[in-house]
């Protein structure tokens, strides 16, 4: 009798495992109007060829794919594969696009971000009013080689940390190798970018130019929807108090890769995964809570997909399912 109380007690103090969905993940407002224009235009039109993928997602691409909207990586190759029409990625390109497919004779379809045109145009000012401009970024990410070919100057850099600038020393000081800022600088960023990050940069940065009247500007240009997805995050950690974060969302999405850094920085155990096959038996050994992100260029039937794995391997699903995230939304830009 006694072996048959314990036995009871047990089991009714187990605890309970469950998925928690972010309060905001997902597609964005701005990646669901360049799917929207670049598949009306292969609907009405025929096929399209975006200048590198149209959003960081491999499922969508590929399902772009079908309906005649393929990635190329430059014009050239665009037309040599037949296409009479190109397109401006969701990620914005610098103004050699428009020359390179007016040259070609071939018809150019833009799916900038209007966010990512806000940075583009931002930066030409502040090169105007004389900054030497630093794009906070991967130099390697087409918004920010964007970003830095309207400005159209060489006095601009993209940097992640100080030991990407130029200059090794603060304004005013002297001495073999010491190389200093121009008298105004100014920091954009890549909308994509975590702003924690951004103002230990900036905070750096700062403290080179100031000194001998130099004059630092810093204007946050990441983005709403980015900001909103890493804030949600930090609630899964603060008020759901999670033990596991799976941030969803292709291997190129910056913002995705961004969620999944702010997470373990909350010294929360995260991954970044493109599907629920990428999930591991051994971080779920141990987690009780998982909670649920995504980045967004990922299609709401990919992270159903991860969330019904985990509902297999005994995890509660959340009531309601994925939250609904409403299409109209448009933020002042």
């Amino acid at each position: 009798m006694v072996a048959a109380t314990l036995s009871t007690s047990s089991t009714s103090t187990a605890v309970k495992k469950r998925i928690v969905i972010a309060d905001e993940l997902g597609y964005c407002w701005g990646v669901r109007r360049a799917l929207d224009i670049i598949q009306d235009a292969a609907e009405k039109n025929g096929p399209v060829a975006p200048v590198g993928d149209i959003i960081h997602n491999p499922q969508v691409v590929e399902r772009l794919r079908a309906k005649g909207v393929e990635g190329m990586a430059s014009v050239h190759d665009a037309v040599d594969h037949g296409f009479q029409r190109v397109a401006i990625t969701a990620h914005g390109q610098g103004p050699h696009l428009a020359q390179q497919a007016a040259s070609e004779g071939v018809e150019l379809i833009d799916t900038t971000c209007p966010l990512v045109t806000k940075v583009q145009r931002l930066g030409q000012k502040l090169v105007r009013q004389g900054y030497f401009l630093v794009v906070y970024g991967d130099s390697f990410h087409p918004e920010v080689k964007g970003v830095l070919g309207w400005a159209d100057t060489s006095k601009a850099i993209a940097a992640k940390k100080i030991a990407d600038l130029p200059w090794n020393a603060k304004r005013g000081e002297s001495g073999e190798g010491k190389v200093t800022p121009p008298r105004k600088v100014a920091v954009v960023s890549q909308t994509t970018k975590n702003i924690d990050e951004l103002m230990k940069f900036a905070h750096e940065l700062q403290a080179m130019v100031v000194p001998e009247g130099g004059e630092f500007r810093l204007c946050n240009t990441i983005c709403e929807p980015t900001s909103e997805r890493q804030n949600a995050l930090k609630r899964l950690v603060e008020r759901d108090n999670v033990d596991l974060i799976l941030a969803i969302g292709g291997n190129k999405s910056s913002n995705t890769a961004r969620l999944a850094e702010v997470g373990r920085s909350m010294g929360v155990e995260s991954h970044h995964i493109e599907r629920f096959e990428d999930i591991e038996d051994g971080w779920l050994a141990e987690a009780h809570t998982v909670g649920v992100t995504a980045g967004a260029s990922t299609p709401d039937d990919v992270i159903q997909t991860v969330v019904e794995h985990l509902a297999g391997r005994g995890f509660e699903p959340p009531d309601g399912g994925i939250r609904p995230v409403d299409p109209g939304y448009v933020p002042a830009y």
